[in-house]
């Protein structure tokens, strides 16, 4: 069908607004640790268990969801996400013990899980193949800003009422955004117009082309999953590295991680109209390139260089993720786009489990310094995978198949 430009805005505005909710919580619960700890009397081993336990359901559970949720209405798999949220957050103000806690905080993870494939599958059709980044973009910068406002309400939350009032004073906008869904259309009715156009294909011709595609979405995962298992190696002792080795105090050190996380917006929202302009693989190698050249200026550089590295380093990361997102949708048939955008989180919760794990055996082994030389390597070997994929319109599959 043919749809009008408020229509497309307002989907958008939708999906946006319903992913800064979804992220509010994301990283609350890390930066709580050390008060979980006192207020319930948590071992290290139980104070663990709050990060694994959640990550790891969310990874049992993505396979599974991913086979079915090209078939149910994306519109009820975000509002059951957003309600899994919101909910789980009231609990986690009633959290009396590790039990109390663990469960709202494995079905807040478990909320995001159910989110990015459906949301994702509308905003990759929002606008013809052209225009697909720029959708993206601005989708990954409300991501991107949930990250960055959830953390920033808690501290201020943790001066006036406490970290319970943080959880809470964001249950009701996360319920009320549920009314926004209803405007939102039915599965049936988000077609990308660019699609009707294609002309049809024998079958090697579309044997080919898929094979390809195919090919290139596993490139892509895997150079993802590469840059970002050294990126995160570097982002979880980041501040650590701030304080010891380079001699920032706690609060500046917390400051600057922040501000990192804003200018990931920024990121995000330009990332998808330069993608757009020079392509996604091209701008997706510049990122990576520019990350690269950042982790080896803030290991050789002086601190006043560091600090304008390190915010630099926020824009990198977030303008990739609209480049990525749209990678994904060109690489995959629009009757299995959910199952693709399940398996293109997955890496995140991988990198997420695996990272620390291989930063603490460098540092132990070597020193902290040693995390910088093994991300800018790894970053080397994702722009060369990158290389790999195919040149612009040369790999695109978003025709549905009968």
């Amino acid at each position: 069908m043919t749809r009008s430009q408020p229509w497309i805005l307002w989907t958008l505005l939708v999906c946006t607004v319903t992913h800064v909710f979804v992220h509010v919580f994301t990283f609350m619960h890390v930066a709580l640790i050390p008060v979980f700890m006192n207020e319930f009397s948590l071992s290290i081993f139980e104070s663990g268990l709050l990060a694994s336990i959640p990550l790891v359901f969310s990874l049992a559970i993505s396979l599974p969801y991913g086979l079915i949720a090209d078939k149910i209405s994306p519109r009820k798999l975000i509002a059951v996400s957003l309600l899994l949220s919101g909910m789980s957050g009231l609990a986690l103000t009633q959290a009396k013990d590790l039990f109390t806690l663990v469960l709202p905080l494995t079905l807040i993870s478990l909320s995001s899980t159910l989110y990015h494939p459906p949301a994702l599958s509308i905003v990759s059709e929002l606008l013809p193949q052209y225009q697909r980044n720029r959708a993206l973009g601005i989708h990954g910068a409300g991501g991107a800003s949930g990250v960055a406002i959830g953390p920033i309400t808690l501290g201020l939350s943790m001066v006036i009422a406490g970290w319970r009032f943080a959880y809470l004073i964001w249950v009701l906008p996360i319920l009320f955004s549920l009314v926004l869904l209803f405007k939102l259309p039915k599965s049936s009715t988000v077609v990308n117009q660019d699609a009707a156009q294609e002309p049809d294909l024998d079958k090697p011709t579309e044997h080919r082309r898929t094979s390809l595609s195919t090919r290139s979405y596993l490139i892509l995962l895997v150079a993802m999953t590469i840059n970002g298992i050294g990126g995160q190696a570097v982002s979880t002792f980041m501040t650590k590295y701030l304080v010891s080795i380079r001699g920032l105090t706690e609060s500046t050190a917390s400051l600057l991680y922040g501000f990192s996380l804003l200018i990931a917006v920024l990121g995000s929202l330009s990332g998808g109209y330069l993608a757009e302009m020079i392509s996604s693989k091209k701008w997706m190698i510049i990122a990576y390139l520019g990350g690269l050249a950042i982790n080896a200026g803030i290991y050789f550089g002086p601190l006043w260089v560091l600090l304008i590295l390190y915010l630099a380093g926020g824009y990198f990361g977030g303008s990739t993720m609209g480049p990525s997102t749209s990678l994904v949708a060109d690489f995959s048939a629009r009757e299995r786009r959910g199952l693709a955008y399940t398996v293109f989180m997955l890496p995140f919760s991988l990198m997420g489990a695996v990272s620390p794990v291989i930063a603490a055996k460098i540092i132990e082994s070597y020193e902290i310094n040693a995390l910088f030389p093994f991300a800018i390597f790894l970053s080397f070997v994702s722009v060369l995978l990158l290389m790999l994929l195919p040149a612009k319109g040369k790999h695109i599959i978003s025709r549905t198949r009968s």
